[in-house]
């Protein structure tokens, strides 16, 4: 939606409330060829009426009018609401009486106007306050027309979450639709081969049986990559837990009892910190620390690896640290590994490029980052951010 241009507000409407013809006759004159809208009004009645009827930028009222005095007519435009915020100018021939300025300030009086009227006064003080309305109507114009578009905007961006959560819907229902159709005739191929190399092993000649070996191999890595796609899907629209909270320390002694064979194989020495409760679910920190320790064993370098996990308090967020001594990543590179599939290295090294991606997902879903600072031979160190506990 487009913000249309503000245009100037139409010409400021003055109220000018006198009991006697001939003042109302020399006020107007004054005001005139200011391209102001001017009204009159002859009795405090009157007055009354056309405030309930219009608004008015400003009121010059005559203070001693008979059957009702000008702080009476005061009262009530104030009463009426319509112009109750509006600036009234009491005109009067006293001078100094604390009484009359108490009383016009308690019904909404702002100045006075003292006869006979300096013309130059007059004028000064209707240009201030006709300024004053001026941009008052032009900010309320301004907040109109930025509510419609924050309003359309907000409509636009609903619209829009509806259609991505409708596609991921569509995304994750086809990837388990085809997880399943894929499986059944990948674990009959897998049967098959398995058989074939047990019952005829010792009639088949060594092409063969390396032949045999790429098929199955081929399945068990088809295999390895629909479980990952099932994976990666389960993370598209999930259900958003309200009040998650999780002992992130409790996590990480359940995930390094998961990787034990490889933390064994690999001697790996895994240390951390004191870590906090946060505002995520189990499964959800599981997850993160899964990939993330995993990947630091798996891309080792020489060395045995060595792990390190730290937690500090930012803000309202918890900044998490998986430091490791591996094989680094160039930086050219930082971005992009968190893509879906997106492998840097060849065969030597199993996996589908999955796990970052969905712990790219699960962060986003809680409102944080994750990032890498790497260089090639000098180990990585993942950050990521997760809210404090509710």
């Amino acid at each position: 939606m487009a913000v249309e241009p503000i245009e100037e507000p139409r010409p400021a409407r003055i109220l000018l409330v006198d009991d006697r013809p001939t003042n109302l006759v020399v006020l107007q004159a004054l005001l005139e060829g200011a391209g102001h809208e001017i009204l009159t009004a002859s009795s405090g009645k009157e007055a009354v009426a056309l405030t309930t009827a219009g608004d008015f930028a400003l009121i010059l009222l005559d203070v001693m009018m008979p059957e009702m005095d000008g702080f009476e007519t005061a009262r009530r435009i104030r009463d009426e609401g319509r112009n109750g915020r509006t600036p009234i100018i009491f005109i009067t021939a006293y001078k100094e009486l604390e009484e009359q300025l108490l009383r016009a300030y308690v019904v909404g009086g702002v100045d006075f106007l003292y006869k006979p009227i300096d013309p130059e006064v007059l004028k000064f003080k209707v240009s201030v306050f006709v300024d004053l309305y001026r941009q008052r109507a032009l900010v309320k114009r301004y907040s109109t027309q930025l509510e419609a578009a924050n309003t359309d905007l907000e409509r636009r961006v609903a619209e829009r979450t509806a259609e991505l959560h409708a596609a991921n819907d569509e995304l994750r229902l086809l990837a388990h639709a085809s997880s399943h159709d894929l499986k059944e005739p990948l674990r009959t191929i897998a049967n098959y081969t398995r058989l074939l190399d047990e019952r005829y092993k010792q009639q088949l000649g060594g092409d063969a049986k390396e032949f045999i070996n790429f098929i199955t191999d081929g399945a068990h890595r088809l295999d390895s990559l629909l479980n990952d796609l099932l994976a990666y899907s389960e993370q598209l629209n999930p259900p958003r837990y309200a009040a998650a909270c999780c002992d992130s320390e409790a996590v990480l002694g359940e995930v390094v009892m998961m990787l034990d064979v490889l933390v064994r194989e690999s001697h790996a020495v895994i240390t951390h910190d004191p870590l906090p409760q946060v505002g995520a679910e189990f499964n959800e920190v599981t997850k993160l620390f899964q990939n993330l320790i995993g990947n630091a064993i798996k891309f080792r370098g020489a060395d045995a690896p060595h792990i390190r996990i730290s937690a500090q308090q930012q803000n309202e967020k918890w900044l998490f640290s998986v430091k490791d001594n591996g094989i680094g990543i160039h930086p050219q590179h930082h971005g992009e590994i968190f893509g879906i599939f997106k492998r840097l290295h060849g065969r030597e090294y199993d996996g589908n490029g999955i796990g970052l991606a969905i712990c790219k997902k699960i962060v986003e879903r809680r409102d944080g980052r994750i990032w890498v600072d790497s260089q090639p031979g000098q180990g990585s160190t993942f950050y990521f951010t997760l809210p404090e506990a509710v």
